[in-house]
């Protein structure tokens, strides 16, 4: 991907994980125990010469704390989709369990009640169990190593409540357990770094006997429940186990991380150097003698951006939208998918200066409909990806990450080819142009108190937008357009931020939580060949509007 459509890609993803924070903020600390979250969670096992041999086990788990018996409280984790890659690039997948097959029933007989934990008088919780100890017993005696497997690959490490103390503050540190499978138990140290009154930001240390690690963590302040974490942990050849250093990142998927960011030092560092690369030489630094360095197509006043999506482009969308039946990897069942194509093409005479179109929708129900486009009853769906981004061209399968939702495991396979539609509900995000300010650099908006405007020099200006009204249904997003004396526009530059907190990590456990990012605006530079005169400010109304989309089964 060239460096200027990732930045964009990134910008739209740091955009829905900033809403998604802000919705997330208007909870009570006390209505949190009582809701389940769904957790991504990626666990990467490094080991033999050199660490050369990479396991992988991502998936996504529905947790949440609940009373348990003697006034405590139990940690329950049910699994929703999960995906095991081997050192050699094989990959396998819960979903593909098959109800028909004897053996695989006996591990979804396990899966459907999911896995607990209860605390200790300590308040730590420890290892999963099954919570039907019925199923999980039969598993045991008909298949004892895969009732082990099994179990293992369901631990998802670090996910557990941290213990916090009643008040707590920067610099105090907490105490604690950290569980890796297969070496159980390793006592951490959380140094508090960053507390607000709905969450606590920790760097994690491990130092215990073969153990030695670091990471970050931010959980919430009602019930220590984690948001996100990132952490790195070596141990030691021990027990007829080889050296390995493991790479866990957790998150709470309904603050919308950046998942693929968030998995990779060089892409964090690598996108943070060509942001200062590209401030260091012209036009950002100094005039540039080519005309054509000045990309930056502004829109005809009263139009929209060339990336904004308009109302009136909704209902062109739903012609182009299909689900279909792709065959598993490995001739052995189907996954499901789905696509949608936007009818609204870009002008080719357009060239580099016009971003890609991209709706960005948040979601919140999926059902499956049958060929009389009534519900399918026994097929709930769990949402896992809170925000959707339809590009130009989009498709998403069951094995990918980036898949929205999942059916139940287990699921009959004659039900499922029942599907005959997917229907999802959404708040789909849309723009319409309201008005305009000019302004000079410096001077505030009476109409956007979000935003920032700033004059590095003569010839550039700095956009800072922050992202406080972003928590309602609708606010001001706005765009600036250079002018000369005269109040004619003025060819320019500009380049989008993605809001990343700075930092230089040498590891994965350096790198800033996507959640760190949350809180700071987003940012545009602009660049001219002429001196800024002054700056035209166009607002534009985003709105999330209610829809309904239907995928129809295509062949």
């Amino acid at each position: 991907m060239d460096f200027i459509r990732r930045l964009y890609m990134i910008t739209l993803a740091a955009m829905a994980m900033a809403m998604a924070a802000s919705a997330a903020s208007v909870a009570t600390v006390d209505s949190r125990p009582a809701v389940s979250s769904v957790y991504y969670v990626r666990h990467a096992v490094s080991s033999g010469p050199d660490a050369g041999e990479e396991t992988t086990l991502s998936g996504y788990y529905e947790a949440a704390l609940q009373p348990a018996s003697r006034a405590g409280s139990q940690l329950r984790i049910l699994p929703i989709w999960s995906q095991r890659r081997d050192a050699a690039g094989h990959a396998s997948y819960l979903m593909d369990l098959d109800p028909l097959d004897a053996a695989d029933a006996a591990q979804l007989a396990v899966l459907e009640k999911g896995f607990s934990a209860e605390a200790t008088r300590s308040g730590e919780f420890g290892a999963l169990r099954a919570a039907d100890q019925s199923a999980w017993s039969a598993l045991s005696r008909k298949s004892p190593g895969a009732a082990e497997a099994l179990l293992s690959r369901q631990q998802a490490a670090g996910l557990r409540p941290v213990r916090l103390p009643a008040a707590v503050a920067v610099g105090d540190v907490v105490a604690g357990t950290l569980r890796i499978e297969p070496h159980g138990n390793v006592e951490t140290a959380l140094r508090v770094i960053e507390v607000t009154p709905e969450a606590v930001l920790m760097e994690l240390s491990v130092a215990g006997p073969g153990a030695q690690g670091d990471g970050r963590l931010v959980v919430a302040r009602g019930d220590g429940m984690p948001i996100e974490l990132r952490m790195e942990v070596r141990y030691a050849a021990s027990k007829g186990l080889p050296a390995s250093l493991h790479r866990v990142h957790l998150a709470d998927t309904g603050h919308d991380p950046m998942l693929q960011m968030s998995e990779d030092v060089e892409s964090y560092v690598s996108y943070v150097e060509q942001v200062n690369h590209t401030l260091q030489r012209p036009p950002f630094s100094g005039a540039a003698p080519d005309p054509s360095a000045y990309t930056h197509r502004a829109a005809v006043l009263g139009e929209l951006e060339d990336y904004m999506v308009g109302a009136a482009s909704l209902p062109t969308l739903m012609p182009y939208m299909g689900s279909f039946w792709i065959p598993a990897e490995g001739g052995a069942g189907r996954w499901l998918a789905i696509g949608a194509r936007s009818s609204l093409e870009r002008d080719p005479a357009a060239g580099q200066g016009q971003h890609e179109r991209i709706l960005m929708s948040r979601l919140h129900r999926v059902v499956m409909l049958d060929a009389d486009g009534a519900e399918i009853a026994g097929l709930p769906t769990k949402r896992v990806t809170p925000t959707l981004f339809f590009p130009e061209k989009y498709v998403a399968t069951q094995n990918e990450v980036s898949f929205p939702f999942h059916l139940p495991l287990g699921a009959p396979r004659d039900v499922l080819g029942r599907i005959e539609a997917v229907r999802m509900s959404v708040d789909a995000e849309i723009y319409a142009f309201e008005t305009t300010e000019i302004l000079q650099p410096g001077e505030r908006s009476a109409l956007n108190p979000d935003i920032t405007l700033l004059r590095p020099a003569a010839h550039r200006a700095t956009l800072l937008q922050g992202r406080q009204s972003w928590k309602a249904k609708t606010g001001l997003y706005s765009v600036v357009v250079p002018l000369d004396e005269e109040g004619n526009v003025l060819p320019s530059e500009q380049m989008i931020i993605a809001p990343l907190k700075p930092a230089e990590p040498t590891r994965l456990a350096q790198v800033p939580l996507a959640w760190e990012n949350g809180s700071l605006p987003m940012r545009t530079e602009i660049a001219t060949a002429r001196p800024i005169a002054k700056l035209q400010v166009r607002h534009y109304r985003w709105s999330s509007v209610p829809t309904t989309w239907t995928f129809p089964m295509r062949e």
